[in-house]
């Protein structure tokens, strides 16, 4: 089976709609989403005009069969995430001034009202969001996948976090393995193709074709908004077990 992977929408309708399109070109099985379908961040994002929360969280609702929230998403129906990192977050959170919340957070979590936009949603686009998991663990043709927009213990990526080393995800490959999964699949870092890790190393691929290992490892997906970097799809054949990074028409690939 080939399964499409879609990643940090971020309101984007116009690359949602080519990143659809690309992976029905590609024969992909079924369709995945990772999370940030909506939040849009200046000056990061370049499409103001078209973006479209609503009509992203259609067409993710109607095409994908497993879709998890991302910290944007979350953001959105001000909720806080379940898991959380370790920080505690008040009951009455987004209650609070924003300095207060500054304050509290110490430049640990992401706060988002000093560049994101209001996505101006439905009642029924509120309610898909509050409806969303942060993390999925689901079977496809004899094999286990998690899926999450990051990593645990921050599955949401709502925290502030540049990740750098394997052995910043043990943690993430103990909870994988808690739920008995082999190969975890996740958004947030927007990589120009794709990258991969296992216990002992993180690895950033460009664009491309790649044959992987039937072992324990997790994958992080491009990025579908047309921002500051370059953006793309992921295609996983679970027979073949090949990645395919695939680029999207933004004029800013890498490969």
């Amino acid at each position: 089976m080939r399964i499409g992977f879609l990643s940090d929408i971020h309101e984007d309708v116009e690359s949602l709609r080519a990143a659809i399109a690309e992976l029905e070109r590609r024969g992909c099985d079924q369709l995945v989403c990772l999370g940030d379908i909506v939040g849009f961040t200046l000056p990061f994002m370049r499409y103001i005009r078209t973006r479209d929360a609503n009509r992203c969280l259609e067409m993710v609702r109607d095409q994908c069969v497993a879709v998890v929230a991302g910290n944007h998403d979350l953001y959105a129906v001000r909720r806080t995430p379940e898991y959380n990192a370790g920080f505690p977050y008040r009951e009455n959170w987004y209650e609070l001034d924003y300095d207060v919340r500054a304050r509290l957070s110490k430049n640990r979590i992401w706060l988002y009202e000093d560049s994101e936009l209001p996505p101006f949603l439905t009642p029924a686009s509120s309610e898909y969001l509050r409806s969303l998991p942060e993390y999925i663990v689901m079977t496809i043709d004899d094999i286990p996948f998690f899926f999450s927009h990051f990593h645990y213990p921050d599955l949401s990526g709502s925290r502030i976090d540049s990740l750098k080393k394997a052995r910043e995800l043990w943690p993430h490959f103990r909870f994988m393995t808690e739920q008995d999964c082999l190969i975890g699949c996740s958004g947030h870092g927007h990589p120009e193709g794709y990258a991969r890790s296992d216990l002992r190393l993180l690895r950033f691929h460009p664009f491309g074709s790649y044959q992987v290992e039937r072992t324990q490892q997790w994958i992080v997906c491009p990025c579908v908004a047309n921002t500051t970097r370059a953006n793309g799809v992921m295609v996983f054949d679970t027979r073949a077990f090949v990645i395919e990074a695939i680029p999207l028409a933004s004029g800013k690939t890498i490969v």
